[in-house]
């Protein structure tokens, strides 16, 4: 079974740009950790256009679930949660 993990972000066009450039600074390390085909989904229309979906491949549930054991434990994670407060954690299952 393969998993795709999925992210929905909100935000403003000029936020969404940000969110863009960051995604793809963010997608080597989320492959070092074992994530496969990190891509950045755009609506390009109307409301769509502050929203974007950052979706991660897996081969397995376990290799998920080993991606988000490492990611948690991360410098990365660290600093991103702090810059991006949020009320979700990615990789609560």
């Amino acid at each position: 079974m393969s998993i795709t993990q999925v992210t929905t972000w909100t935000g403003t066009p000029a936020a969404i740009e940000l969110l863009e450039a960051a995604s793809k600074q963010s997608a080597p390390f989320h492959e070092s950790l074992g994530a496969k085909n990190p891509r950045l989904m755009r609506g390009v229309t109307g409301s769509f256009s502050t929203v974007a979906f950052y979706t991660l491949d897996f081969d397995s549930m376990e290799a998920y679930g080993a991606w988000c054991d490492a990611l948690l434990q991360s410098e990365w994670w660290d600093a991103t949660a702090e810059a991006v407060p949020t009320k979700r954690t990615m990789c609560s299952l």
